[in-house]
């Protein structure tokens, strides 16, 4: 027993703490630098932008660029279709076992598309390309392994968790994101991955930043007053009122998916093209409207904005928002939703304050209705509390946050819509099978010595996509067992019956291998 619990912790604790330090250190230094060159690339547009407004001609030369961005941006998204939309939808295909990419291909078009898109001034942010560069940098390091196949959903899952964050400047919600959000599940192989990849991360982008003197924060939020006892009711109605903002951010989504027929009307070249104008329209006009929305937020958190100028950039940003998804641009919708969620949010202080809310809980009301806010688009209240603590830093009143968050997430449930992020990822699982016939078979895998599975919980064990395991029978035992139990482990000589529904056969086939050993047998198709 003492050398079966030594040997688990040789093929299961070492490797999730090594890769997950590797994974880590790699891509916090690599979202710096990303983080680092947006930065630069959305001063230098905002000021071309200002420039452009002195002369009729200089316009003319910004669309004709906007157009050019445009094209070139579909070029790229012919050549690597990876890094076409959001990277958190994209990255969770790819960590559930839905979706393939090439990870080398995907980190640099990402990168590159992404670029664009801020210089162009689209309402995209950095968190999701940062995401998904987190994952592609998880692959790489996976290949370390001989066993690469088995740990590299772990070692990904890890690159995500803290890509966003890096980017974020919340390590806790980076750990719970890719538990909560990603995977949806909790189990300590993957707790132990994420958190070593998301701590170093977050310790290489601290040093990068202290050499840089730069702020590794999103935001930075001084002298905020604490929640008491006696706020509980208007607590309640901001979380009623934010609910109702989550239902008309997924019910705008539901109809523009069916005015538009899934995004699949019009030529992808043309709705860039219309997109990448209409951005720049907004820039030169009204930049709040555009870009990734981290100046609006701040602003609005400093200053009392105009109840009409609410309402507008909240129609504007949606509209926007709806465009860009459909259209397919490289970036992230995190930060823009967030953008959406401090409208919101905003606009529901200002009917507080007229309930007699006291004027200096505004801002600390703000943050947190914009919190509640990506808590109920996302389905995941345990990030949403957890980023408004760490974010806001206000450590001792998380029973009034978790009381807001959880009336929005309980509500939102009520109104049984697919989270935007699921909706997208389903559009992206749809293109990417279409016209490939669906097999659902029964297959037997016999765990040979050494492999990925020895030692391991069964429940621990990445298993392909849209699996289900029916029995296990131990080499030591006659005894049948109906799988029941997540818990079992596996040793050496033991057989596991599992269903599995696929595309590629020899796709489901490899992972299987890659996690028992090659003594995999096909039962029924």
């Amino acid at each position: 027993m003492k050398q079966k619990n030594y040997n688990a912790y040789l093929t299961n604790i070492l490797p999730c703490i090594g890769y997950g330090i590797l994974t880590g250190v790699l891509t916090g230094g690599t979202i710096f630098l990303f983080k680092f060159l947006a930065g630069k690339a959305e001063h230098f547009s905002r000021f071309l932008y200002q420039e452009a407004k002195n002369s009729i001609w200089s316009v003319l030369l910004v669309f004709a660029v906007l157009i050019g961005l445009a094209y070139l941006m579909s070029l790229l998204h012919k050549a690597v279709p990876e890094c076409k939309g959001g990277g958190i939808p994209r990255s969770e295909g790819i960590l559930r076992g839905i979706l393939p990419f090439r990870w080398a291909k995907t980190l640099l078009a990402t990168f590159i598309g992404s670029m664009i898109s801020f210089f162009a001034g689209l309402p995209c942010g950095s968190e999701g390309p940062a995401v998904l560069i987190g994952t592609s940098i998880g692959c790489m390091s996976g290949k370390a392994s001989r066993k690469q196949i088995a740990w590299n959903r772990y070692v990904m899952t890890g690159g995500a968790g803290a890509g966003f964050a890096v980017a974020t400047g919340a390590p806790l919600s980076g750990i719970l994101f890719a538990l909560e959000e990603i995977h949806k599940r909790f189990s300590p192989m993957l707790v132990l991955t994420v958190s070593m990849a998301v701590l170093s991360a977050t310790g290489a982008n601290h040093l990068l930043c202290n050499a840089f003197h730069m702020n590794p924060a999103l935001f930075t939020l001084e002298n905020l007053p604490a929640f008491e006892l006696s706020h509980a009711g208007y607590l309640i109605l901001l979380g009623v009122l934010i609910s109702i903002a989550v239902a008309i951010f997924d019910g705008s989504i539901l109809f523009f998916r069916r005015f538009t027929g899934r995004g699949k009307k019009g030529p992808v070249p043309v709705k860039l093209m219309v997109t990448f104008v209409l951005a720049g329209i907004l820039c030169l006009f009204l930049a709040d409207g555009t870009y990734s929305g981290h100046h609006m937020i701040v602003h609005i958190l400093e200053h009392n904005t105009g109840t009409l100028l609410l309402l507008a950039l909240f129609i504007i940003r949606l509209v926007m928002m709806l465009l860009v998804t459909d259209s397919g641009a490289t970036g992230g919708i995190f930060i823009p939703t967030l953008a959406i969620g401090v409208l919101a949010a905003a606009l529901s202080n200002k009917l507080l304050l007229l309930l007699g809310m006291p004027a200096e809980l505004s801002t600390l009301m703000i943050f947190l209705g914009m919190c509640a806010f990506i808590g109920g688009t996302l389905r995941a209240p345990l990030t949403a509390s957890v980023l408004f603590v760490e974010l806001s830093g206000q450590f001792t009143g998380l029973f009034y946050v978790a009381l807001v968050v959880f009336i929005v997430s309980l509500i939102t449930e009520l109104f049984n819509q697919t989270p935007f992020y699921d909706k997208a990822l389903e559009e992206m699982t749809e293109n990417y099978h279409h016209g490939k016939e669906m097999k659902i078979s029964r297959f037997t895998l016999i765990v040979s010595p050494n492999d990925f599975a020895v030692g391991k919980a069964v429940r621990d064990i990445m298993w392909p996509h849209a699996s289900v395991i029916e029995s296990i029978s131990h080499a030591d035992s006659d005894v049948l067992e109906e799988m029941d139990d997540g818990e079992q482990r596996l040793y050496e000589g033991d057989r596991v019956t599992i269903r599995a529904a696929y595309y590629d056969e020899k796709e489901v086939l490899d992972i299987l291998k890659g996690i028992a050993g090659n003594d995999v047998i096909i039962e029924s198709k």
